[in-house]
């Protein structure tokens, strides 16, 4: 008895001392080992063991007090390792001393419940209150979850300021401490990781526990993403891919350091950041659009028609792709470019809402500005959609479709091509001409001759507004539209076909023939009008 007392003293003695940390839990297991020899000594004299239990009190606070000691170091790890690693490792030295000695408790606690069990067979009642004995003490001290439940508690204190405070009250105070906060994982990797055992893993711990925590901060943030800027919620993106970036250089898998950006909490802030683009966008084309209407169009040094709107919209939407690409993720990247599909389509719309509008109001050359300039705003997506494609990552850009929608663009210059004509065929001058179709001045060379010279000066100024690709597309529509529009009054004509009648049809078709091949080229199977 009077060695134990020595070695308490000893025990408690050596608690200031962080150098003793090991040798202090090794006096306190080897006295629990003589506090548990003499407890079961004097087992069957209650008086005694009451005794024993008082003179062991001393033992139970001095475990107290070095269990507070210890569990402060671990707890102060991130300070330790770089301050005092040796203090930190003499920490998980005796974290894995108790978990070695309670696997070898729990092994005999084992070997002796099967004991236990035969004899329970023959004396249950005596040896139920042992069993229960036996099964707590095989539990053991636990210290290894007691260090990672230690871990979290400080992790979850470093955060408390962002999560608490910041986030609510001060964006860029909270994007300075998150970024601050996110460089620790730097010297968690050079100095705490290796105070750790290996099988811990406590980098990836680590890594984990911040990424939730930072999650959390963003989905906090996302609650008020109504209340965020668009340049606040492109710094808070910017701060998630530097994050990102910080994982991937420190050896984290790429999948694991994106953690943050698809864990869906930011979906709040890039749905806003997207509305209001589109939205934006929206306002800014229709004012272009609209603008357009009421300044006649520009011309280039060759004389080619276009307005501003092209080269506007794509500058627009070239620079929002360019914001987001240096400022935010790949998903926020992927959802920018599902909205410029998007913006691109509803501009189409708009344009086509326009040639609803009669051709004779919208005018010939801003029709013929049209047609170059959704010829310009094909050129433009595709390069728009190459460099978007080219900056996602693959299993992204394969969801993206961008090629339906650039060739809507020239699916509206088609439409326009075909305004442009009717241009043509709503002036006064040749709706005269052509009420005379099949009558007395046609049959004496008077409307298609007249016609053709009308056509002639139309095709003249139409070829200098537009690009040569849309001219030709434009000569073959007005060729189209004659053709229906002689065969339609042939049918409706209520004279009786003569053969003077066919042979003003074979004159026509000489004449049209002859005028539209100075343009394009028409096969020997161009359907004769006499023959239909």
């Amino acid at each position: 008895m009077m060695s134990i007392s020595v070695e308490a003293a000893e025990a408690r003695d050596s608690l200031s001392d962080d150098k003793e940390l090991i040798s202090t839990y090794e006096r306190l297991t080897a006295l629990d080992g003589k506090r548990r020899f003499a407890l079961a000594a004097a087992s069957s004299h209650e008086e005694e063991v009451g005794r024993l239990r008082e003179y062991f009190e001393d033992i139970d606070h001095t475990w107290e007090t070095f269990e507070k000691t210890l569990w402060g170091h671990i707890s102060n790890f991130f300070n330790l390792a770089k301050e005092s690693p040796q203090t930190l490792v003499r920490s998980m030295r005796v974290v894995e001393m108790q978990e070695i000695l309670d696997q070898q408790v729990a092994t005999e606690a084992a070997e002796a419940e099967g004991d236990g069990e035969m004899e329970s067979i023959t004396n249950p009642r005596k040896n139920h209150k042992n069993l229960a004995q036996r099964r707590l003490k095989a539990d053991g001290k636990g210290y290894k979850d007691k260090c990672y439940e230690e871990i979290r508690k400080s992790v979850e204190s470093r955060f408390s300021q962002l999560l608490s405070e910041l986030v609510f009250d001060d964006l860029q105070g909270a994007l300075e401490e998150a970024k601050k906060i996110g460089e620790e994982l730097g010297d968690i990797y050079d100095y705490v990781a290796p105070c750790f055992p290996p099988r811990y893993e406590i980098f990836q711990l680590m890594v984990n526990l911040y990424t939730e925590r930072f999650i959390q901060w963003l989905r906090l943030l996302s609650d008020r993403a109504n209340n965020l800027s668009n340049l606040e919620i492109l710094k808070v993106t910017g701060w998630v891919v530097d994050y990102q970036d910080n994982l991937i250089g420190l050896g984290v898998d790429d999948s694991l350091a994106q953690v943050c950006s698809e864990s869906g909490a930011m979906d709040p802030l890039m749905n806003a950041y997207v509305e209001r683009m589109q939205a934006t966008t929206r306002k800014w084309y229709l004012n272009i659009l609209e603008n357009d209407k009421v300044h006649p169009p520009k011309k280039t040094d060759d004389g080619k028609l276009y307005t501003p709107a092209a080269v506007d919209v794509f500058r627009i939407l070239g620079e929002q792709v360019q914001t987001v690409r240096e400022n935010s993720t790949d998903l926020m990247l992927y959802r920018i470019a599902l909205a410029i599909i998007q913006v691109m389509n509803d501009f189409q719309g708009a344009e086509r809402q326009r040639l609803e509008e009669p051709a004779s109001e919208i005018g010939l050359e801003a029709l013929c500005a049209m047609i170059n300039n959704n010829l310009r705003c094909y050129d433009l997506a595709m390069e728009l959609s190459s460099s978007t494609l080219e900056a996602l990552p693959q299993n992204y850009a394969e969801q993206v479709n961008f090629e339906d929608t650039c060739k809507g663009f020239l699916e509206v210059a088609k439409e326009a091509v075909h305004q442009t004509v009717s241009v043509i065929f709503e002036d006064p001058g040749v709706q005269e001409l052509l009420i005379k179709l099949y009558q007395k001045d046609w049959l004496e060379a008077q409307v298609t001759e007249y016609l053709v010279a009308t056509f002639g000066d139309y095709f003249t100024d139409v070829k200098m507004y537009i690009e040569e690709r849309s001219f030709r597309r434009f000569v073959e529509a007005c060729l189209e539209e004659t053709i229906v529009v002689y065969v339609d009054h042939l049918l409706i004509q209520k004279s009786y076909i003569k053969e003077e009648t066919i042979e003003r049809m074979k004159l026509d078709e000489e004449v049209l023939i002859d005028f539209f091949r100075e343009y394009i080229s028409i096969s020997v199977s161009f359907t004769p009008l006499s023959s239909t």
